[in-house]
C-alpha cells in the first residue's frame, strides 16, 4: 500500500469515524454529489530526512484534513472522532510506519455546495512524522 492509502485506511478503522463519514474519505477534492459529512484530504507539504549518506527514510508530511458537514456541530463531531484516532498515534499500518501525527492549526470555514445549500467546514492540518520502506510509499 501508499502512505495516502495506508492513512485513509487508518481512518476508516475507527468505528466512531467510520460512523460518522462512513467511506466517504476522498483525496484532493469531494466526490460529485456524495454525502454529507466526508472527510477531504490533501498533502499540502512534505520534507525528506538527509544525512551523508544521502536521503533517508524518515518523511514529514502536513496533510490537511477537511471537516465537511451540514452544520458546524457535526463538522467538530467529525473533527473530535479524527483527533482522537490519530493525535499522537504511532506504529506501523500497512506499509507504512507512522512515528508520530499530530493535529495543529484548526481553522473554521462556510461554502455553498453545488445544490446551493451551506457546508460548514472545519481544517486542521496534521503533521506526519513517518518511515518509508520502499519508493511505492512516496506516490
Amino acid at each position: 500500500m501508499s502512505f495516502r492509502a495506508d492513512l485513509t485506511d487508518l481512518l476508516l478503522s475507527d468505528p466512531g469515524l467510520a460512523d460518522l463519514v462512513g467511506t466517504r474519505i476522498t483525496w484532493g477534492r469531494r466526490a460529485p454529489g456524495e454525502g454529507l459529512p466526508a472527510l477531504v484530504l490533501m498533502r499540502v507539504g512534505a520534507t525528506r530526512d538527509y544525512h551523508m549518506k544521502g536521503v533517508g527514510a524518515l518523511r514529514r508530511t502536513r496533510i490537511q484534513a477537511e471537516f465537511l458537514a451540514t452544520t458546524l456541530a457535526e463538522a467538530g463531531e467529525v473533527e473530535a472522532a479524527l483527533t482522537a484516532r490519530l493525535d499522537g498515534i504511532r506504529g506501523p499500518h500497512g506499509g507504512t510506519d507512522f512515528r508520530g501525527i499530530f493535529v495543529e492549526a484548526l481553522r473554521d470555514g462556510l461554502d455553498t455546495d453545488r445544490d446551493g445549500s451551506g457546508i460548514h467546514r472545519i481544517l486542521a492540518d496534521l503533521i506526519i512524522h513517518h518511515r518509508v520502506h520502499n519508493e511505492e510509499n512516496e506516490r
